[in-house]
């Protein structure tokens, strides 16, 4: 017996609404069957996300190079796939780079001089792999000393020096 029905005969639900609501559980279960295939299809292929890393590349330059030496880097460098904005680190700020970085161990530094140091061209590659392919192009360009790339460690993977 319903509260407001002294009889007891309460009307049944239209059937309009009553479809509705049938319509609307079909539906959710469906999304829901949906869903779980799909992921499950997914996890048995294989499937994992594959999260982008940060490669730091380092072009690191001659002593006696020309300006148009390094205007021709700076450009093939600009060129760099998945490659954010390019710096040139001077002498200066290379060595106050290394004095940051071992500023607990002042005596692994003291003796470094100004002239040690090379200038380098610096950009930093976004990429869930690292394309090697302009690398040995690079590498063969006049000025260029040497070449050096680090895959960055990330979300507690670890980091990698790369040879290309």
């Amino acid at each position: 017996m319903t509260h407001g029905d002294p009889d007891g005969d309460a009307p049944p639900p239209s059937e309009p609404s009553r479809r509705l609501r049938m319509m609307l559980a079909v539906t959710a279960a469906a999304l829901v069957i949906g869903a779980a295939a799909s992921t499950s299809v997914l996890l048995l292929a294989g499937y994992r996300y594959v999260p982008d890393r940060k490669f730091e590349v380092a072009v690191f330059l001659e002593p006696d190079i020309s300006a148009e030496d390094k205007a021709v880097i700076r450009a093939e460098l600009d060129e760099f796939p998945d490659g954010g904005a390019v710096r040139l680190e001077t002498r200066d700020e290379a060595l106050a780079r290394v004095k940051e970085t071992w500023k607990h161990q002042p005596d692994r530094v003291e003796g470094i001089q100004l002239e040690s140091m090379s200038e380098s061209f610096r950009l930093i590659s976004v990429a869930r792999e690292f394309d090697c392919g302009p690398v040995p192009e690079i590498r063969e360009l006049a000025g260029v000393e040497r070449v050096w790339i680090a895959m960055r460690p990330a979300g507690g993977r670890y980091g990698a020096e790369l040879s290309c």
